[in-house]
C-alpha cells in the first residue's frame, strides 16, 4: 500500500535506557507508520537484543536495524560494550589488513544484537584541527589513508553480513561548525572537493559501497541555493552522487532532527525536500507524523514522483533481502551480552593499539628500554589520582618509583617534586585526562606544560601522551616522545609493553601536528622479544578452553597433590594466561601470589646451562665434541678425562646419577643432624664465601672435596642412559673457563636481564625471603597423605 511504501523510507530512533514508555512509542510507530528501520542509541546489548526481537516480530516487513558503531558497541553502550580505538588513532596503523579484521569483529558483535547496518566508516578527510564534530572520528588528513582504511573497514563489515554506510558525503572534514547545532559551510571549489573531500567516496563507490550517508553541509560549489544543505539538494545527490559519481546503492540522510536542517525548515518540508533530492532513507525525522502525512499528501496530489518512491522502496527491500532479513533469526539477550566483549574482538583491539602507537621523537634511542636493571627508574603520571595501568604494567618489567599528580597541580610543591624526581636516572612522564578541543590546548594547562619543561631541563625523560596527536606541538623539544592517542586502560597497558620492548613501535602520525611533527612522521623501533601480555584470541587460542584450567587445579589442591601453584601460558611472545591458585602450604593461610619465587632445581639444566652452552658454541668459544679433560685440568688422568661433552649432556657418558655431598657436611651419630662448624658458618668471610642458604656459608676448600668425590665416583656402562647431575655440576666451571666470565654473571647479563626475567642464582635474601616458597610437601602434608588422603 502507499502507507507501507512511505513507511519504508523512515528510520526512527530507538533506545533501551529510557524505560517502557519509549519502547511503547517505538512499537506504536512501527504499527502506525510501517517504518522501514530503526536506529538504536544508548542502552545495553542484552536489552537491545530483547526489544529488537519484539520489534521485528511486530513488523510485517523485516526492519533494517542500524546503529552508529564507528568504534564498536562501546560507542553507544559505553562500559557495557567493547570500544575499539577511534578512527584517528587507526589512521596511524600501516597494515590495512587489521582494519578489515576490526570491521569483521564489529560486524559479528552487531549481528549478535540484531543490528544489520552500521553507519561507518567515516570517510571524511579531517584537515581542520578545529573541527568540532569529526575530529578523531576521521582516519586523518591523508586522502589515501582515509580511502584504504575505509575500504578495509567496509569489507570487514560485509564479511560479517553487515551493511556498511560511508559518511558524511560530500565530506565533513574541513568544518568548524557542528551540523548538530547549525549548518556548516564548505567554501572550496569543485576542483578542490574532487581532489580531497570527494576522493575517498569515489574510491569507496568504485569498490562497491552499499550505502552512503549525506551530511548537512552547505557547499556553494555544488549547490549555491541559500540555506540548502547537501541532504536537501538534488544537485548534490541526484546530479553529483548518482549521475556523475555513479553511486547505485542506498542514499541515507544524516539525522533529520539535527539543527543543520531544522533551524530552517519544518519536518514536513525536510521530508519532502530530502525525498526530492534523491535520498532513499530518511533518518530520524524530527516529527514523523508531520513528515509522513506531508509525503502522503504529496503523492496523493501528484506533487511527488510515485515512480521514484517505488524505485527507492525496491532498493530498500533488495538491501534487506541481501542482508538475509527474509530468513531472520531473532537475537537473544544471552548471546548479545556474551558478544559485547567478544574475546576475538578484544584480540583484534590489542593488535590495533600495538600497530598504532607512534614514536614521535627518539633522539638518543632510549625507546625501547634496553636495560631495565642498570638505571634507576621513576614514573610521573600527570592527571592521575592513583597508580595508572601504564605504571602497573611497567612493574612487570622493571622496578620504578611511581608518582602521580593531578592535572591542576593544586597543592603540589613543585620544587620538592623536582628534587625528588632528580634522584632517578631515567624518568617516564605520562600525560592523562586530555580532551579533543584544540581551542582548549587539548586540556593541557600552562602549569602542566611548565612542569614538563622544568623536568626536561634537569634530567633524561621519556614523555608518553595519551591524547590528541595535534597536541604534539606543545612538546617539540622533548627528545623522547610517544604518541599513544587515547587514554584507555588497554592503550596504557600496551604502551608500557612497547616501551619495555615487547614489540617494535611502527605507527605513523595520521595528521600534521606541527612542522616538527608532519603527516606520516614516526620512528620504527626494534622489538626486544620480551614476553608481552594479551588475550588468548590474540594468538589463536580460546578463552573458554583456558577456563577449564581452574577446575583441574582445584582438583589438584583437593587431593593434596600440592597446596597451590602458579600457571603461566605464553604463545607467540604473548602471555595469555597467568593465574595464582591456593596457598603456600596446606597449614598456612598465605595465598600464592604472582610475585612468588620458586627453587626450580634441575630446571637450571635447561633454563641456564644448556642455553649458555649453545650460545658459546655459536660464538666458537666452546665445543661439545671436546672432552671433560679439555676444559677441566683436575680431571686429567682420571676415568672421566676422555668423556665427550655431547654424551655428558645427553646422560650417556657413564657418570653416576648423583652423589649425596651434603652428608659429609653433617655431624654423625647425633639424634638430629647438625652442621659441622669447620664447614659452615653463619657469617661470610674469605674462608667461608660460598652462600648455600640464608645465614649459611660454606668453607671454600669444600669445593675441592666435591671435585675429589666426583673424580673417585664409579662409572656406569658408557652409552647407557642414566640421568646424572654430575656433568651439569661440572659444566659451570667449564663454561667459565671457555667464556672468561663467571657462569652466573654470564647467564644474568646475556639471558635473564635482557628478558627482564625474575631468574637467577642465590637471589639476595633480604629482597626475596618472603616470596621464595618451599617446593615440597611439609611433614603435616605427608601425614595427611599417610592418613589416607587421595594422591
Amino acid at each position: 500500500s502507499l502507507d507501507e511504501k512511505i513507511g519504508q523510507l523512515f528510520i526512527i530512533r530507538a533506545h533501551t535506557d529510557l524505560g517502557e514508555e519509549q519502547i511503547k512509542s517505538v512499537k506504536a510507530q512501527i504499527k502506525k507508520y510501517h517504518v522501514g528501520g530503526l536506529c538504536f542509541f544508548q542502552g545495553t546489548p542484552a536489552k537491545q537484543a530483547e526489544v529488537t526481537a519484539e520489534y521485528q516480530q511486530l513488523s510485517s516487513v523485516p526492519l533494517m536495524v542500524s546503529m552508529d558503531a564507528e568504534w564498536g558497541l562501546g560507542m553507544r553502550f559505553n562500559e557495557k560494550g567493547l570500544s575499539f580505538p577511534h578512527q584517528l588513532m587507526l589512521g596511524a596503523v600501516q597494515d590495512v589488513g587489521v582494519i578489515e579484521e576490526m570491521g569483521f569483529a564489529i560486524g559479528k558483535q552487531l549481528k549478535a544484537i540484531g543490528v544489520n547496518v552500521s553507519y561507518s566508516p567515516v570517510a571524511d578527510v579531517n584537515n581542520n584541527a578545529m573541527n568540532p564534530v569529526i575530529g578523531d572520528r576521521s582516519f586523518g588528513e591523508d586522502r589515501e589513508i582515509v580511502t584504504q582504511h575505509s575500504i578495509a573497514y567496509m569489507k570487514g563489515l560485509a564479511s560479517a553480513g553487515v551493511l556498511a554506510c560511508g559518511k558524511h558525503f560530500p565530506g565533513h572534514g574541513d568544518t568548524d561548525v557542528d551540523s548538530h547545532y547549525d549548518l556548516p559551510m564548505i567554501p572550496h571549489s569543485m576542483e578542490r572537493l574532487k581532489e580531497i573531500e570527494l576522493y575517498p567516496f569515489q574510491k569507496l563507490i568504485d569498490a562497491g559501497l552499499p550505502s552512503v550517508m549525506v551530511a548537512h553541509l552547505h557547499v556553494p560549489a555544488i549547490d549555491s541555493t541559500p540555506l540548502i544543505s547537501t541532504t536537501l539538494s538534488s544537485k548534490a545527490i541526484n546530479d553529483l552522487l548518482k549521475k556523475e559519481m555513479g553511486f547505485k546503492g542506498l542514499v541515507i540522510t544524516d539525522g533529520l532532527e539535527m539543527k543543520g536542517v531544522t533551524n530552517h525548515f519544518d519536518a514536513g518540508e525536510i521530508a519532502t525536500m530530502s525525498f526530492n533530492a534523491g535520498n532513499d532513507l530518511l533518518l530520524l525525522p524530527d516529527d514523523i507524523n508531520l513528515a509522513f502525512t506531508t509525503l502522503k499528501d504529496g503523492f496523493k496530489k501528484g506533487k511527488l514522483d510515485i515512480n521514484q518512491l517505488d524505485a527507492s522502496v525496491r532498493k530498500i527491500l533488495e538491501a534487506k533481502y541481501t542482508l538475509g532479513l527474509d530468513s531472520l533469526t531473532w537475537p537473544t539477550p544471552e548471546s548479545a551480552a556474551k558478544m559485547a566483549f567478544d574475546p576475538y574482538a578484544v584480540g583484534v583491539k590489542h593488535k590495533l593499539i600495538e600497530y598504532a602507537i607512534t614514536v614521535a621523537q627518539n633522539k638518543r634511542a632510549l625507546i625501547p628500554l634496553v636495560n631495565v636493571n642498570a638505571p634507576t627508574f621513576a614514573t610521573l603520571a600527570i592527571g592521575a589520582s592513583k597508580e595508572t595501568p601504564f605504571q602497573n604494567r611497567l612493574n612487570s618489567y622493571l622496578k620504578a618509583k611511581h608518582f602521580t599528580v593531578p592535572k591542576s597541580l593544586s597543592g603540589i610543591d613543585q620544587d620538592e617534586l623536582l628534587r625528588e624526581l632528580s634522584k632517578y636516572q631515567r624518568l617516564i612522564i605520562t600525560v592523562h585526562g586530555m580532551n579533543g578541543k584544540a581551542g582548549d590546548a587539548f586540556g593541557l594547562t600552562k602549569d602542566v606544560l611548565a612542569l614538563v619543561q622544568n623536568i626536561n631541563r634537569q634530567q633524561d625523560i621519556i614523555v608518553v601522551i595519551f591524547g590528541s596527536p595535534y597536541s604534539l606541538k606543545y612538546f617539540e623539544n622533548i627528545d623522547h616522545l610517544i604518541m599513544a592517542y587515547e587514554d584507555s586502560p588497554e592503550v596504557q597497558d600496551i604502551a608500557a609493553q612497547g616501551l619495555a620492548g615487547v614489540f617494535g613501535f611502527k605507527g605513523k602520525l595520521p595528521v600534521t601536528a606541527s612542522n616538527i611533527f608532519p603527516l606520516h612522521h614516526g620512528f620504527t623501533t626494534p622489538s626486544l622479544k620480551r614476553l608481552g601480555y594479551s588475550v588468548p584470541e590474540r594468538v589463536g587460542m580460546s578463552s573458554d578452553s583456558l577456563d577449564m584450567i581452574k577446575n583441574i587445579v582445584n582438583q589438584m589442591i583437593r587431593i593434596y597433590a600440592a597446596p597451590g601453584c602458579q600457571i603461566l601460558i605464553a604463545k607467540e611472545g604473548r602471555i595469555i594466561y597467568e593465574e595464582a591458585f591456593g596457598k603456600h602450604t596446606y597449614k598456612k593461610l598465605d595465598s600464592v601470589r604472582l610475585t612468588d619465587l620458586y627453587d626450580i632445581a634441575s630446571m637450571t639444566k635447561v633454563i641456564a646451562t644448556t642455553p649458555t652452552v649453545m650460545r658459546l658454541v655459536d660464538e666458537g668459544r666452546f665445543s661439545i665434541d671436546k672432552t671433560l679433560g679439555d676444559y677441566l685440568p683436575w680431571l686429567r688422568g682420571s676415568d672421566k678425562e676422555d668423556m665427550v661433552i655431547r654424551k655428558v649432556m645427553a646422560h650417556h657418558a657413564g657418570l653416576q646419577s648423583w652423589i649425596p655431598f651434603w652428608e659429609s657436611t653433617l655431624a654423625q651419630n647425633r639424634k638430629a643432624p647438625e652442621l659441622l662448624d669447620d664447614i659452615y658458618q653463619i657469617i661470610p668471610s674469605s674462608e667461608f664465601p660460598v652462600c648455600v642458604a640464608e645465614h649459611m656459608f660454606m668453607e671454600l676448600g669444600y669445593l675441592d672435596t666435591i671435585k675429589q668425590q666426583i673424580v673417585r665416583s664409579g662409572l656406569n656402562k658408557e652409552g647407557t642412559y642414566v640421568y646424572s647431575d654430575l656433568g651439569f655440576i661440572m659444566m659451570p666451571e667449564m663454561l667459565r673457563n671457555a667464556a672468561g666470565i663467571d657462569f652466573e654473571k654470564y647467564t644474568d647479563s646475556v639471558f635473564f636481564k635482557p628478558l627482564a626475567a625474575r631468574l637467577g642464582y642465590r637471589i639476595a635474601a633480604a629482597d626475596t625471603a618472603d616470596v621464595i616458597l618451599a617446593n615440597a610437601l611439609d611433614a603435616a602434608d605427608i601425614a595427611r597423605l599417610q592418613a589416607g588422603a587421595r594422591y
